[in-house]
């Protein structure tokens, strides 16, 4: 089975982009700007209008399914958060495209039963009718293969500091199968994630688990924070982000100390600025490193090894300086 999460943190579409594409929604929601299933049966294929490689399309109301939409083979991302049912014909898609549960009232079901295929991307038939129903949340694209299910269904996941110098997470599942763990990732842009630390989940269990981690160095501004499961095969999954402000005195800490004297490894509570730096001074106060400080790492290369003895290194930011004292061994 392959089924890998996709968080929308807004209605924004995360591929395939075109200069013209055109986003559709169901005729219910609230900021129609074009008409494209209703709410019962949609009859001919004439609702449907012309759609073009990198279109959108938010399906917000339970919908019916009965006609073949052979002209749905461009690319074109969906994003489901109502039920749909196709109780005949088909879903012809584009190779590239993607239908995104955003929740778990997003749901695709057939009624008609049998072994017709309903969803095809390009050439794949990836899901029929006498597959499981699929739930969100979720993306079905031309590598997902019907299994009977999600390794782990996720309940609920939160984030709070309470005025706390960390942040607590907390989260639930409703089942596991054949689960590994939850690596617990963290950004500062809610685009590059690094794992800050990994929970064990429960192998396979059909009944609620809790689940919590701390994050006893959170940065200062908005945190982000997402789930990313693996089972026992690797198979990974990632699940909605949450986001906290956390407000806190700015640090920076060398770490390990003592130093190797050829590298100099430090942390941060915060993002550096592009113009940050680090001097490194002996005890006699000359100048014996330097080094700008990139934001992706946390570790500087000294150019000249350090001797053993004790040193000072000063961090240097737009609105930040701080002096911390070292040893090399």
């Amino acid at each position: 089975m392959r089924f890998v999460i996709i968080l929308a943190l807004s209605c924004v579409f995360l591929g395939l982009a075109d200069s013209h594409a055109a986003t559709y929604y169901t005729r219910a929601t609230g900021d129609v700007t074009a008409a494209i299933w209703g709410t019962t049966t949609t009859g001919s294929g004439s609702a449907l209008p012309a759609l073009s490689n990198g279109d959108i399309i938010y399906i917000d109301d339970n919908v019916t399914i009965s006609t073949n939409y052979t002209g749905m083979n461009v690319d074109v991302t969906i994003y489901v958060n109502a039920t749909v049912d196709i109780t005949g014909g088909k879903w012809n898609l584009g190779v590239n495209s993607k239908i995104i549960f955003q929740s778990s009232s997003g749901k695709l079901i057939s009624t008609s039963g049998g072994n017709s295929d309903k969803v095809k991307f390009g050439n794949a038939n990836t899901w029929s009718s006498n597959d499981p129903n699929l739930t969100g949340p979720g993306t079905m694209d031309k590598n997902y293969t019907p299994a009977g299910g999600l390794p782990v269904q996720l309940i609920s996941f939160s984030a709070s500091s309470a005025g706390k110098n960390y942040v607590s997470l907390i989260w639930s599942t409703a089942s596991e199968l054949n689960f590994d763990f939850f690596d617990i990732e963290r950004s500062a842009d809610a685009t590059d994630f690094k794992s800050i630390g990994r929970v064990v989940g429960h192998g396979t269990s059909n009944v609620r688990n809790d689940y919590s981690f701390t994050d006893e160095k959170p940065l200062i501004g908005k945190n982000y924070y997402r789930l990313k499961s693996v089972d026992y095969d690797n198979f990974t999954e990632y699940f909605n982000v949450v986001a906290i402000d956390y407000s806190e005195e700015k640090y920076f800490r060398i770490s390990p100390n003592p130093s190797d004297g050829n590298s100099l490894g430090f942390e941060l509570n915060f993002t550096p600025d592009n113009t940050a730096s680090i001097v490194i001074y002996d005890n006699l106060g000359m100048t014996v490193g330097y080094s700008l400080v990139a934001e992706s790492k946390r570790s500087i290369a000294i150019t000249n090894s350090l001797k053993s003895g004790v040193y000072f290194a000063k961090f240097i930011g737009n609105n930040f300086t701080k002096v911390e004292r070292f040893v090399v061994r």
